[in-house]
């Protein structure tokens, strides 16, 4: 969020940017103009929360970046004070998005869609590995419910000490992980995952700034490897994240993650209802997102339209901290 916060202040100066995070120490505190530490997950009712600042700050539009749901089934209150809360979608929305199955569910038909089931007991869950190795594919598996990347295992390890080995790695024999699930029945605990083809290819987002359904600008990032991307506006992908936009109405800065399967094709892994965190390098290629991202919320955007193929370098900065002194 640092990044965007800087740019959107170098951008549109006369807008008057807050910020808030749980964290006091939070890297935006020393970029934002004005910065507040939000109470702790589950210590208040954050939408409550929320409303009672923006009134005391005098905020005119807000933007959450937690507590969605909340947020969006609370409009009314906040709309009573004159506050405009843009959120990526409806509540119904948000939660279809959160639910990787539920998701999986909407895009039935889709040539995007990798074939995904949704398990739910261990003999489920060996089955479905089982199927895929029969097609010679790497299974892997999921929750249905995470965020960047939790719980997520290739089971393609051939030893049962691997995932302790080297847990960055995220590999894990499927007989172990099919163990750990046949523990969890016997201890009466339930769980659902989903269990697809595990995709070797590149990784792709797709950078969007929407208006209510209506695309401002978009542009894919290609993750060649761990320090390079291409940044580009015309791509293919485009037009299919488009139309998921157009089809759920989505509103703001949003992701859209895909990857390439074995045999080249891409598939769609999920919709992030949040700037993905390398969106801020649309800007150092000429995109403007987070400008864009500022005119939507004030009303004043346009479609950005240029065609831009860059390949650029990831790379750390140091910048010194505003640290409060005694």
């Amino acid at each position: 969020m640092r990044g965007f916060v800087r740019r959107m202040i170098m951008d549109r100066p006369h807008v008057q940017i807050y910020a808030s995070a749980i964290d006091s120490q939070s890297p935006v505190r020393d970029v934002a103009p004005s910065f507040w530490t939000e109470p702790a997950r589950k210590a208040v009712d954050y939408t409550n929360w929320l409303l009672e600042t923006a009134i005391e700050h005098g905020i005119d539009i807000l933007v959450p970046q937690r507590g969605k749901i909340g947020v969006a089934n609370a409009l009314g209150q906040f709309a009573e004070n004159r506050i405009q809360v843009h959120l990526a979608a409806d509540a119904q929305t948000l939660e279809l998005l959160d639910d990787k199955a539920a998701f999986t569910a909407s895009l039935a038909g889709d040539p995007y869609l990798c074939p995904t089931r949704v398990i739910t007991t261990a003999a489920a869950f060996e089955d479905a590995v089982a199927a895929l190795s029969d097609q010679g594919a790497v299974a892997c598996v999921k929750p249905v419910r995470g965020v960047y990347g939790a719980g997520y295992w290739t089971l393609d390890a051939t030893h049962p000490h691997a995932h302790l080995a080297d847990p960055d790695a995220r590999r894990i024999a499927p007989d172990v992980y099919a163990a750990s699930l046949r523990r969890t029945e016997d201890i009466g605990a339930t769980f659902s995952l989903l269990v697809m083809e595990h995709l070797p290819g590149l990784e792709a987002s797709v950078d969007i700034i929407a208006d209510r359904g209506a695309v401002m600008l978009a542009s894919v990032r290609t993750k060649l490897d761990a320090n390079h991307q291409r940044i580009e506006t015309q791509h293919p992908l485009i037009a299919h994240a488009s139309s998921l936009i157009r089809k759920h109405r989505l509103h703001g800065a949003i992701n859209v993650q895909y990857k390439l399967d074995r045999l080249g094709a891409w598939r769609i892994l999920e919709i992030n209802a949040r700037a993905a965190g390398g969106s801020s390098y649309c800007d150092e290629v000429g995109i403007p997102f987070c400008g864009t991202w500022i005119d939507v919320l004030t009303g004043t955007a346009r479609p950005f339209e240029a065609s831009i193929d860059v390949e650029i370098a990831a790379v750390t900065r140091a910048e010194p901290r505003k640290v409060p002194h005694a």
